[in-house]
């Protein structure tokens, strides 16, 4: 049934041009958006409805309320709050997808960003019946670095990265590859850090739902504030976390982070023959009162390389107005933290 799916929702995904009108009712019909290529969104969603039951899968179409609209009140769902349309297919174990073709970045098995975290309205016209689904998904993406780099006497470092993407991670990543170009979407993994020139990238798996997205980089760069004694190497290296996006003490308007997101950060860097660690960032473990975030941090020394291991968990999506000085002292210390040095001394 996956393959079924996978197949069909690729094909009118792939073969359809959405208008960007939303609507919940089809405005060409579907024939003719078929014929044309083109209609709104129910248009194509409704032709993946019908070419998902034509092949025995059991899929039903559910009217929503974009994020931009408004949430559906689920105790009241008003006719007029609905303004879209995406396909729904239930699975064993209370599991389901939620499928929308209008985004040419979507994966057949991953939520929708733009109905995570809502309500829709299932019609089932077998059985004239409907009902209130939500949209959830609760298992995290995964963004993982797995980092090997040689640090030379003269204040370098060359070495390579995989970087691992998963569900919104790997949508996110593959969009901003294709609409920015590999210059761009280079500049993006360096975290906007010139000193870090890339000889070669290779991304694996874009096009396959099922499986991860992998970026392979081979890399060098100068370790900035390095002298004839000492060397200065920052670990955050292809992390996607080197800038804190929250930098105003206050703020009054909810957090909404979207999805659950894990990080996963290995790193290994040989230690140039000459020089011995001076400076080594401490072992800690810290989370918010609630964990519902949490982040370990831990530095050895195993015969002349240094292994670093940084886990970062989220729990929960939504940060209430109400709890956002906690955030902003957690999310201070954490990228003071992500950003702590190594120093190296020269013997």
């Amino acid at each position: 049934d996956d393959e079924k799916i996978s197949y069909i929702f690729n094909q009118v995904k792939n073969n359809m041009n959405w208008n960007k009108m939303y609507g919940f009712f089809a405005d060409e019909g579907t024939v003719n958006a078929w014929e044309k290529k083109a209609g709104n969104a129910a248009d194509i969603n409704l032709i993946l409805y019908n070419l998902l039951v034509k092949t025995g899968i059991k899929a039903y179409p559910v009217l929503m309320s974009t994020k931009n609209n408004g949430r559906l009140n689920p105790a009241n769902p008003n006719i007029f709050i609905f303004n879209n349309l995406v396909v729904y297919v239930p699975l064993d174990n209370d599991k389901y997808y939620v499928l929308d073709a209008t985004n040419k970045f979507n994966l057949f098995n991953t939520v929708p960003i733009e109905e995570l975290n809502s309500f829709g309205l299932k019609i089932d016209a077998d059985n004239k019946e409907y009902k209130i689904v939500s949209m959830e998904n609760d298992e995290p993406s995964i963004q993982s670095v797995f980092l090997n780099a040689e640090i030379t006497p003269d204040g370098k470092m060359n070495g390579s990265a995989e970087i691992t993407s998963s569900s919104y991670n790997k949508i996110n990543a593959v969009e901003r590859y294709k609409t920015d170009g590999e210059e761009k979407f280079i500049k993006y993994l360096c975290n906007g850090d010139n000193s870090i020139k890339v000889s070669s990238i290779k991304l694996d798996n874009m096009e396959i739902d099922s499986l991860p997205l992998t970026q392979k980089v081979e890399f060098k760069t100068d370790l900035a504030g390095s002298d004839e004694n000492y060397i200065y190497v920052n670990p955050n290296l292809f992390t996607s976390l080197s800038k804190n996006p929250f930098l105003k003490e206050n703020r009054f308007t909810d957090i909404d982070f979207g999805y659950l997101n894990n990080y996963s950060i290995n790193q290994m860097f040989k230690v140039p023959a000459g020089y011995k660690i001076d400076a080594l960032p401490k072992n800690i473990s810290m989370s918010m009162p609630d964990t519902s975030i949490i982040f370990r941090r831990k530095f050895v020394e195993q015969e002349g390389t240094i292994v670093t291991r940084i886990l970062i968990q989220f729990k929960k999506t939504v940060f209430f107005g109400e709890d956002y000085p906690g955030l902003f002292d957690f999310y201070k210390k954490m990228y003071e933290m992500m950003n702590e040095q190594v120093v190296l001394k020269k013997l």
